[in-house]
């Protein structure tokens, strides 16, 4: 199904009915959307909280005490909507106090179809250019956080283990050495076979741990031997099934591509152990031309994508934030699709570089 755009709305603030229905008719040929007429500033307000328009052509003089630069000062500070001013006055007092409002545009009347489209169309998307930065900054920031939270916490979750596991059994073979030198003969021997004992132990947390926190044989056998014991390792702790599709016969990745898959992977089985409910999982990656294409699929319970987008410029989903920055990282994009009730899906799609071309 192809997705219609939807036209920017534009609200016209003008206190003379005849210029006002001009500039209406106007933003109708350029194929805009007119959201209203307003002749004050406090109707101004109303009709801004009440239609959420992407635009407000705003005249400074305007009925009632106040005029459109207070207007633009209010829609600016409580909605964060772009203004463009459109005037006969053009005092330097005026345009100081304009400024103030840090406008998106200002016009001299009369103007122009062709100035009005052309001043419009920059202003919706110097707009947009500011949301989308201000939003990826807001990310940052939160990711940037969450990040020093999770070190934190995967720091503190190995320093016990060592603690409680690999430290309790160094302690067990220091006792027992302090043992051995008063036991001889056949006790001797048996707290030989303890300390082996212990010690193989300690070598097994050792090596957990250190699969834990980057599994060698991603390194040592490639990207598709690690996702594969990956899903296994999943399906195993978590009860659904896990297909794992990939290009055979390949050249191993380049490194930075292999950990970024890797861990989307791991981060998207993590999400679907813990809310999907799903039954089945299927994992492809592909190559398509000089693209690389990894997908995640779930038949689980789906979640709102508005929601979720929301959560992850607020900092409160890190595992989103933390894919989206890896994909970012290798010069890809990260699409995630969901629907409430029919399952989710998360692609990948990168150059594909091998990994002689990473040097």
């Amino acid at each position: 199904m192809q997705l219609v755009s939807k036209k920017p709305k534009i609200l016209v603030v003008e206190d003379e009915a005849i210029v006002a229905r001009d500039i209406v008719s106007l933003i109708k040929n350029l194929g805009y959307e007119p959201a209203g007429i307003a002749s004050t500033a406090e109707k101004a307000l109303a009709l801004v909280a009440k239609t959420r328009p992407d635009l407000v052509l705003m005249d400074i003089q305007l009925d009632g005490p106040e005029d459109g630069i207070v207007a633009a000062g209010w829609i600016r500070e409580q909605f964060n909507l772009p203004v463009v001013f459109i005037t006969a006055f053009s005092a330097d007092d005026v345009l100081e106090r304009a400024k103030l409002t840090e406008p998106f545009g200002y016009m001299h009347k009369p103007f122009t179809e062709r100035e009005l489209d052309t001043t419009v169309s920059m202003a919706l998307y110097k707009h947009q250019a500011e949301t989308r930065l201000r939003d990826t900054t807001r990310q940052l920031k939160a990711l940037s956080r969450r990040v020093l939270e999770a070190q934190e916490i995967e720091r503190r979750r190995v320093a016990l283990e060592l603690h409680d596991e690999l430290g309790q059994s160094l302690t067990a073979i220091k006792i027992n050495l302090q043992l051995s030198e008063r036991l001889k003969d056949q006790a001797l021997r048996d707290l030989n076979q303890e300390n082996i004992r212990v010690v193989e132990d300690a070598l097994q947390q050792v090596r957990r741990l250190a699969t834990n926190l980057r599994p060698s044989m991603l390194d040592d056998l490639g990207l598709p031997s690690a996702l594969q014991w990956i899903t296994e390792q999943s399906a195993n702790r978590n009860g659904f099934v896990v297909n794992f599709h990939h290009v055979r016969a390949q050249p191993r990745l380049a490194p930075d591509i292999e950990t970024a898959c890797f861990r989307i992977v791991q981060e998207a089985l993590t999400n679907i152990a813990r809310h999907a409910q799903a039954k089945r999982v299927e994992i492809r990656l592909d190559r398509d031309g000089d693209q690389l294409v990894l997908q995640v699929t779930d038949d689980g319970c789906g979640f709102d994508q508005n929601e979720a987008r929301a959560r992850a410029i607020a900092g409160e989903s890190i595992g989103v934030l933390g894919m989206q920055e890896r994909a970012t990282l290798i010069g890809g994009q990260l699409h995630i699709e969901s629907t409430p009730g029919r399952g989710s899906s998360v692609q990948l799609r990168c150059p594909w570089r091998n990994h002689e071309e990473s040097s």
